[in-house]
């Protein structure tokens, strides 16, 4: 009689999406520094040693956190442009979603990217949100001349001046809601900031 192999090692008891968007939230809420292990560990429904073995340290945690954070909510500013036709549309779409997502739950206003990443002062961090912002920015301009070449945009129209000017705007809305400036104020700030990208 053959005995059957036995498996090697054990299946993951964790879904990694599930376990690093509840870190990002805890992350969202609480900041690098003020975030535990074991806050981390109660979150994630993972022990200490499961989340070494994962993930690495708390750094290297954070910086997973990141990454599937732009990857998911992040990058929804980016595809509610995408899906539009017209160059204000999608423009106003970018800025309305920004403004949605800052403001969706008032334990973790702003971005978790832009308005609370930088406060850790984590040198990977850092270089992580650098081209973060480079790649959004590119995104965005990239957008815009397409948007000149299809005649929405005079031919004379300085795309990287445009794509910074919407980074910036961004950037701006996440502090904003950060404060704790209302969903209603933001939007009104969205929408002149869609006119300013577009002059």
């Amino acid at each position: 009689m053959v005995e059957k192999a036995r498996s090697r090692g054990r299946p993951r008891a964790y879904d990694p999406g599930v376990a690093l968007d509840s870190a990002a939230e805890l992350f969202w809420s609480k900041g690098f520094a003020d975030t535990s292990l074991d806050d981390l560990s109660v979150a994630m429904g993972m022990g200490r040693p499961s989340i070494y073995n994962a993930f690495g340290d708390k750094q290297a945690l954070f910086l997973r956190a990141l990454e599937r954070f732009r990857d998911t909510t992040g990058s929804s500013p980016m595809r509610a442009m995408e899906g539009k036709d017209s160059i204000g549309e999608a423009l106003a779409a970018f800025f309305r979603q920004i403004v949605a997502y800052t403001t969706v739950d008032r334990s973790h206003l702003g971005c978790l990217l832009g308005s609370v990443a930088p406060v850790s002062d984590l040198p990977e961090v850092s270089r992580f949100l650098k081209v973060n912002l480079d790649m959004t920015e590119r995104q965005i301009a990239d957008r815009l001349s397409a948007a000149v070449r299809s005649g929405q945009l005079p031919a004379g129209y300085s795309v990287e001046q445009g794509a910074r000017r919407a980074v910036n705007a961004m950037l701006s809305l996440a502090a904003r809601a950060r404060l704790g400036s209302s969903r209603k104020e933001l939007l009104i700030d969205a929408a002149d900031a869609t006119s300013t990208v577009l002059s």
